[in-house]
C-alpha cells in the first residue's frame, strides 16, 4: 500500500483536542469501544498473531487503566499495546496534522542522530549546536542504560509485521527521538554518557526542534538517483536492479515499460547474475510485486492463496474509504464457508514467466525496511527457491499482511486518527516449517556495524559480489 496516500488521507479531519486537555472516564472507556468496534467491522486479521483470548485479556487490562482522567497523550500511550498486539505494521495511530513520528512534541527532542544494533547505540550525527564525537558508544540518556531505554520502547513500536523486529530498529535509527518523546519524556535537557576510545563522559545538552532534525535530515539526504534502475558488470556478467519502491510519480517511467526495457537488456547483455536490491523498500503497489516476478519466475506460479476482508456490508460508525472501492465491493466480494474474500487482484490469478524472464542466478538483498509488498515479493521468491538471500530478517511477515487499502476514523473524543488495512493477504504454496510471524530470513546473514555506517561501506553489496566472484571461480574449475 502507497503510505504517502494513507497519511495524507488520515489529515482529513481538523484536531480538536489538545494533548493537555483531559478527557473524563466516560469519554475514554466511550472512546476505547469505538476503537474495538471499528476493528471488529474492518481489520482482516485481527486475530492472526495474537490469540483472541489473549487479545480480549489485555483489552481489559487497557479498560482498567481508564478510570482516571487522562489526557489525549496519556490515552495514546495507554491503547498503544493494543496497537501492538495486532502485529500488523500497517496499522496508523496517529494525530492529525502532526507527523506520525512526532505526534506530541515538536521541541524537547533528543539533541543526537544514533545507530542502534542489538542492545547498544552509537552516535552518528548532531542535530544541535553541540558537537558530539561521532562514533562514540552511548552508554546512558538520562540515567538510564541503553538497554533500559530499549526495553521501554521496542514494546511501544508498531512497525512489524508478527514477531518480527528489524523494522522497529530501522524506525528507530531513523526517529529515535521522537519515540523517545512520546514514550519516555521530553525534557528541556537530557543527559547523556558516552565512551570515545578510553574516555568515557557525561554531558548536559539542550533539546532541539523537529525543525533542526528536519533540516538536518535534508541536509545529510543522498545524492538523488532513480528509484527504479540497472547497472551492469560485463566482466561478472552480473547486473544489480535496485527498487527503492513500488509505485511510480507522475514524472517517472511506467514500471511496466521500465520492466521490459531491463529485462530485454539483460538479455541481450546475457547476464549470468542478477542483484536484485530490496533493501529500506518499504512497497507500494501490489501488482508491482506480480509484475516484477513474472520476470524471475521459471515456471507459472500463483501469488497469493487469497485475500481476506472483514465484511461486505456499510460500517456502523462514520469512516472514510476509497469511493471506488464502495461503488464495486458488492461485485468484488464473496462469502465463503470461513468468511469474505476479495476476488479481483492479478496476484489470484495464475501467471506464466515473461518471455524475457531471467534465468540465470538470482540474489536478493533485503533488510528490516523491507515490508508490505516487498515481502510479498520476497516471500514468493524464497518459497519457490529461485534465489540466494543475503542481508537481515524482512520487517514484513512470510505469511502475508493486512494492507492493501484503508479504513480511516477518528476516535470520537481523544480525536486520534485510526487508520485500519482492509484486506489480509495471503501468500499461496509457502514452504512447511515456516515460524509464526518470521519475516524472510537471509541464507547469509550481514548486518551493517557502527564502522560500516560512518563510513558508508555497504557490507552486503561487497559479500554478494564476492560471493558471485567465488561462485565464478569454482564453477571454472569443474
Amino acid at each position: 500500500m502507497n503510505t504517502k496516500l494513507v497519511l495524507f488521507c488520515l489529515l482529513f479531519i481538523c484536531p480538536l483536542l489538545t494533548h493537555s486537555q483531559t478527557l473524563t472516564p466516560e469519554q475514554l472507556r466511550a472512546d476505547l469501544a469505538y476503537f474495538r468496534t471499528a476493528l471488529n467491522e474492518v481489520h482482516p486479521a485481527t486475530y492472526r498473531y495474537t490469540p483472541k483470548a489473549k487479545f480480549d485479556s489485555l483489552y481489559a487490562a487497557v479498560a482498567a487503566q481508564l478510570n482516571h482522567p487522562l489526557t489525549q497523550h496519556e490515552f495514546y500511550v495507554t491503547m498503544t499495546p493494543l496497537l501492538v498486539a495486532l502485529r500488523d505494521g500497517h496499522i496508523k495511530w496517529l494525530l492529525p496534522g502532526k507527523d506520525e513520528h512526532y505526534p506530541f512534541f515538536s521541541d524537547k527532542l533528543f539533541p543526537a542522530k544514533l545507530y542502534f544494533l542489538d542492545n547498544k547505540a552509537w552516535i552518528v550525527g548532531n542535530y544541535g549546536t553541540d558537537t558530539l564525537p561521532i562514533g562514540a558508544e552511548v552508554l546512558t540518556i538520562n540515567d538510564q542504560p541503553i538497554a533500559t531505554v530499549l526495553r521501554k520502547l521496542l514494546p511501544n513500536m508498531t512497525f512489524a509485521d508478527g514477531n518480527t523486529k528489524t523494522g522497529k530498529y530501522e524506525d528507530l535509527n531513523h526517529f529515535f527521538s521522537g519515540f523517545y518523546a512520546t514514550y519516555i519524556g521530553a525534557p528541556t535537557v537530557h543527559k547523556l554518557t558516552y565512551r570515545a576510545g578510553d574516555v568515557t563522559q557525561t554531558v548536559e545538552l539542550p533539546a532541539v526542534s523537529l525543525a533542526a532534525i528536519t533540516t538536518y535530515n535534508e541536509r545529510h539526504k543522498p545524492s538523488p538517483q532513480p528509484a527504479h534502475r540497472v547497472t551492469f558488470n560485463d566482466s561478472t556478467r552480473t547486473a544489480v536492479l535496485t527498487i527503492e519502491r513500488f509505485w511510480t510519480e507522475n514524472n517517472e517511467q511506467k514500471f511496466n515499460t521500465f520492466l521490459a526495457e531491463t529485462f530485454r537488456q539483460i538479455k541481450a547483455k546475457n547476464v549470468a547474475n542478477l542483484v536484485l536490491d530490496l533493501r529500506n523498500n518499504e512497497g507500494g503497489e501490489e501488482k508491482y510485486g506480480v509484475w516484477l516476478y513474472r520476470y524471475l519466475a521459471q515456471k507459472p506460479f500463483r501469488y497469493y492463496e487469497r485475500i481476506r476482508v472483514r465484511q461486505k456490508k456499510a460500517y456502523s460508525f462514520p469512516a472514510w474509504t476509497p469511493k471506488l472501492y464502495r461503488m464495486f465491493r458488492w461485485l468484488a466480494v464473496r462469502k465463503r464457508a470461513d468468511g469474505y474474500v476479495f476476488t479481483k487482484q492479478t496476484g489470484l490469478k495464475r501467471h506464466s514467466p515473461q518471455r524475457d524472464a531471467f534465468g540465470g542466478k538470482l540474489y536478493v538483498l533485503v533488510n528490516g525496511g523491507s515490508f508490505s509488498v516487498t515481502t510479498e515479493l520476497a516471500a514468493r521468491i524464497h518459497a519457490d527457491k529461485r534465489a540466494t538471500f543475503l542481508g537481515q530478517e524482512t520487517g514484513g511477515a512470510y505469511e502475508g499482511n493486512s494492507s492493501g487499502i484503508f479504513t480511516i476514523t477518528q476516535l470520537p473524543n481523544s480525536k486520534i486518527d485510526f487508520g485500519i488495512p482492509m484486506f489480509g493477504y495471503y501468500m499461496a504454496n509457502l514452504p512447511a516449517g515456516l515460524q509464526t510471524g518470521q519475516g524472510i530470513r537471509p541464507d547469509h546473514v550481514l548486518t551493517p556495524t557502527i564502522n560500516d555506517v560512518l563510513s558508508g561501506t555497504d557490507r552486503t553489496m561487497h559479500y554478494v559480489r564476492q560471493l558471485i566472484w567465488a561462485n565464478q571461480e569454482a564453477a571454472l574449475k569443474r
